[in-house]
C-alpha cells in the first residue's frame, strides 16, 4: 500500500511537469502523450468512481482491438477498478476533458496470457489480444460518476 501511494505520487509529480509537453512521457512503465487538456482545476476520479470515456485500444500494429461505441467517439461508463491496471492508472491521472494517448507495456495490460475472444470477453473487444502485447490507447475523460461515499 505504502508502495502504491509513493508511486502515485511519483507520477502524479511527473504529470504535473509534464502535463503541457507536446511530445510523449514517460513515467514508470506507462508512455502517455496528452492530445487535449481539460481544466487544470478539473477533479481526478479515485478507484471507486465510476467513469464515462471514449477510447480505442489498438495493438502496435494499429490493429484496433477494442472500443467504445461508434469507433470509439460513443461513450462507455464503467467502474476505475475494473479495467486493467495500466489503464486504471492513467484514467485516475486524468482530469475530465483530458484525451490522452496511452502506451502501455504488457506487464499493465494482459500480460502473457493475452486475452482471447470468448464468453470472457467484453461486448466491446472485437479481437484476441496476443500474448506480451504492448497496448495503446485514445482516451478521453468524459465525466467522472463519483462512488456513493
Amino acid at each position: 500500500m505504502r508502495l502504491r501511494r509513493e508511486l502515485h505520487g511519483l507520477i502524479v509529480a511527473a504529470l504535473l511537469l509534464a502535463a503541457a509537453a507536446p511530445k510523449p512521457v514517460v513515467l514508470p512503465g506507462i508512455s502517455y502523450q496528452v492530445l487535449q487538456s481539460g481544466l487544470a482545476s478539473g477533479a481526478h476520479p479515485t478507484r471507486t468512481d465510476e467513469v464515462d470515456v471514449h477510447y480505442t485500444g489498438r495493438l502496435t500494429n494499429g490493429e484496433v482491438f477494442s472500443a467504445s461505441p461508434d469507433g470509439g467517439k460513443g461513450v462507455s461508463t464503467f467502474p476505475v477498478q475494473r479495467v486493467i491496471p495500466g489503464f486504471m492508472a492513467a484514467v485516475l491521472l486524468m482530469r475530465p476533458a483530458d484525451h490522452w494517448r496511452v502506451t502501455l507495456p504488457p506487464y499493465l495490460a494482459y500480460g502473457a496470457p493475452g486475452r482471447a475472444m470468448g464468453p470472457q470477453a467484453s461486448a466491446m473487444q472485437s479481437r484476441d489480444i496476443p500474448p506480451n502485447a504492448t497496448l495503446i490507447f485514445d482516451i478521453e475523460l468524459v465525466a467522472i460518476r463519483p462512488a456513493a461515499r
